[in-house]
């Protein structure tokens, strides 16, 4: 700093950038860790919505940074209830451990219905982000998922855990704490975070990372 203007130097500020750098290699280095462990047990899941998830989605930085394993759909754009389904089945029947479904948007709206349809007793635990709220939604896209209607409304089967932003246009809060209620979901409010997608720029979204962590160590077996 200039002690005469008390105005940081472009030094000061340097130093700033690389220990912040450094604090978010770190955070991204413990996380890393913490997945590491659950692969160990269980084979996580991404499960993408709408139009899959994008470069700036926190599931494909998840993706790169911990190692995990994408569910890919043969159309993202046109989504039919029998193939999204379909595709999640061979997935889960595939997995040499007990999945862990970690899915965004329409993708937390299949795994509730594929929970509520299947057996299910290759499945360890969901994480469910923002379920797009087909029923209520005004969303100018909701036509295209029409078809996933309507929402389960019992007990999820499996430990659930359920994350939501005040200001999702595709989920108000109110009805994401009345499904996190339906589903019998530890309910986390993810703040002004949008619908905690590809264009709301979450870069890591460790306070997903973190609920995530927390939640299987909590509820999963053998943690």
């Amino acid at each position: 700093m200039n002690l005469f203007s008390g105005r940081a130097t472009a030094l000061d500020l340097t130093a700033s950038a690389r220990a912040f750098a450094f604090q978010r290699s770190s955070e991204e280095t413990v996380l890393a860790a913490e997945f590491h462990r659950i692969k160990e047990h269980f084979t996580p899941l991404l499960v993408p919505g709408l139009f899959n998830s994008g470069p700036h989605h926190w599931q494909t930085r998840w993706e790169s940074a911990f190692g995990l394993t994408r569910l890919y759909q043969t159309d993202w754009e046109n989504p039919t209830p029998e193939d999204w389904d379909a595709s999640l089945t061979n997935a889960i029947q595939q997995a040499e451990k007990p999945v862990l479904l970690i899915a965004h948007s329409l993708g937390a709206v299949l795994t509730t219905r594929w929970l509520a349809r299947h057996e299910t007793s290759q499945v360890a635990g969901a994480f469910l982000v923002a379920p797009a709220d087909i029923e209520h939604t005004t969303h100018p896209e909701a036509a295209r998922i029409r078809a996933f209607a309507p929402l389960p409304e019992m007990p999820s089967p499996v430990p659930t855990a359920l994350m939501a932003s005040r200001n999702d246009p595709w989920l108000s809060s109110e009805r994401a704490r009345i499904l996190a209620k339906h589903w019998h979901a530890e309910f986390t409010d993810a703040g002004l975070t949008g619908h905690v997608g590809s264009d709301d720029f979450l870069g890591l979204w460790s306070h997903g990372a973190k609920t995530l962590v927390s939640f299987v160590q909590r509820r999963l077996q053998t943690f």
